[in-house]
């Protein structure tokens, strides 16, 4: 009686406990709606700094979406085992009911009278169910009182799970022939028990995948933020990188994933920015520079002809000659700044036409013999070598080659102007028996206000701008433009532009 006292209450107890997780996980998310509700209107405040706060952090990202993967993985993993333990035990229950029917048709077959006493101590060892019905489905035999009141079980003849208002059981329904009728042997077993251990199962795994994603979320945090520290670090130095510290570089050290390569490619950007940054500042005080000396020599003979030019002539004509040519040196500059600053802002656009190349270098070379007699001016050209592009820009570009070999080079000396093609491509040349350029200077010849010349003197002229302009114009029409020099030799400047 003890033991059957103790398995009665062990076996009350599993229901209870298998109830009320039922009940707890059906109100689970009326409680949840209702405390995520009350946070929301309470904490409203504090829910706002919250995803402020890790609205861009993807220490926070990467570990929630790692542990809602984890988490995934273990609902999965509990989910499979769940139902692999739930098809064990009712597996082990179809095959007792099983075996037990069959033992029990085996005890009919055998005996007139239903053997009441080992009926009731197979339906006791087994803890099943034993019925048999008459042939009008009334009772002739219960192993229990409570099977009495079940009555007769509608249900398929090998065992089955079937669910009932008081909980779920395995039934074996058998029709055999006793005694010449036709009697219903029905054989059950109540799933309490084995419902209550899947239970046990389910808080144990749940219990312990909580355990689990806790860890795995704090770990995960903690490897995640020293993963991403140096994100902090650079983070620290681009705040700290102004326009008057523009030195500062991120630490590439220590690391050889992504974010090396981001610290080198923001290192590089950063490089960019200081030369345009000192190219910038190089071309505000050369502009500066430049337009401050014929400023100054226009103030100073605006002031010499305040004082003695009304009433001397020679004072007022050589005044009003200095002011005349430091005008036209202003209004030559400004032009130039002007051209730049439009192909700075993309203003600058091409106007192209078809023309015939040795008309253009003729009219060159005649305009320069016009206003220089002291070299000898020499053209090389095919005459019916047509070119599209852009014929004022073009003009321009060859006028400042022009220039600069008249500039640099001695009385006396030859400047050549020549085009060919080679490889479907034309070749424009500017060739002469100057000064040359130093190979050093060879690099920088095509930055903005670099001379050459240190000593900026009015001999050798200019602003430093005629060869910017001069490779603009050729960018622009998708060529390419070189410098070959040897000191006290001469210079070669060539244009190589594509043939359509």
């Amino acid at each position: 009686m003890n033991r059957k006292n103790k398995s009665g209450f062990l076996k009350q107890l599993l229901i209870w406990l298998w109830l009320l997780l039922k009940f707890i996980l059906k109100i689970i998310p009326f409680l949840l709606k209702g405390i995520f509700t009350l946070l929301g209107k309470v904490l409203s405040p504090a829910l706002g700094k919250f995803k402020k706060l890790f609205r861009f952090s993807i220490t926070f990202k990467i570990t929630v979406v790692y542990s809602f993967i984890i988490a995934l993985l273990l609902f999965l993993s509990t989910t499979m085992i769940l139902l692999g333990f739930r098809f064990f035990l009712f597996e082990q229950v179809r095959q007792s009911v099983d075996t037990t029917s069959r033992i029990v048709e085996d005890y009919l077959h055998q005996n007139q009278e239903i053997p009441q006493a080992p009926l009731e101590e197979l339906a006791r060892r087994n803890n099943t169910s034993i019925s048999i019905f008459d042939p009008q489905r009334k009772s002739l035999y219960n192993s229990t009182s409570k099977a009495n009141t079940k009555g007769f079980l509608e249900g398929p003849v090998s065992p089955s799970l079937l669910k009932l208002e008081a909980g779920q059981i395995i039934l074996s329904n058998r029709q055999i022939l006793w005694k010449g009728e036709n009697v219903y042997l029905q054989v059950y077993k109540d799933l309490d028990r084995e419902n209550g251990y899947i239970a046990i199962l389910f808080v144990i795994l749940l219990f312990t995948n909580g355990i689990g994603i806790l860890i795995t979320t704090l770990i995960g945090s903690k490897v995640s933020r020293r993963m991403l520290s140096p994100i902090a670090r650079m983070t620290e130095t681009v705040k700290a990188i102004t326009i008057q510290d523009l030195d500062m570089r991120l630490d590439v050290g220590g690391s050889q994933d992504e974010l090396k390569d981001l610290a080198e490619t923001f290192n590089a950007m950063i490089d960019r920015i200081q030369a345009s940054y000192e190219q910038q500042n190089r071309f505000v005080s050369d502009a500066s520079h430049e337009l401050r000396t014929p400023i100054s020599v226009i103030q100073g003979y605006a002031s010499l002809m305040d004082r003695w030019g009304k009433n001397d002539r020679e004072v007022l004509e050589e005044s009003i000659s200095a002011i005349k040519g430091e005008s036209e040196n202003m209004k030559d500059l400004t032009e130039k700044l002007l051209f730049l600053a439009r192909n700075d802002k993309n203003l600058l656009k091409l106007e192209k036409e078809d023309f015939l190349l040795s008309e253009l270098i003729e009219e060159i070379a005649k305009e320069t013999r016009l206003i220089d007699s002291k070299h000898q001016i020499y053209t090389t050209v095919a005459d019916d070598m047509r070119l599209n592009a852009d014929r004022k820009l073009l003009k321009q570009a060859l006028r400042i080659l022009v220039d600069n070999s008249v500039k640099y080079t001695p009385e006396n000396g030859s400047i050549k102007i020549s085009s060919y093609l080679r490889k479907k491509q034309l070749i424009l040349e500017v060739t002469d028996t100057g000064q040359g350029i130093p190979k050093e200077d060879l690099t920088h010849v095509f930055d903005r206000f670099y001379r050459a010349d240190k000593s900026r003197t009015k001999e050798s002229g200019g602003h430093g701008l005629g060869l910017s302009i001069a490779k603009l114009i050729v960018d622009k029409h998708e060529g390419k433009i070189e410098i070959d020099s040897t000191l006290q030799a001469g210079t070669t400047v060539r244009i190589t532009l594509p043939v359509k």
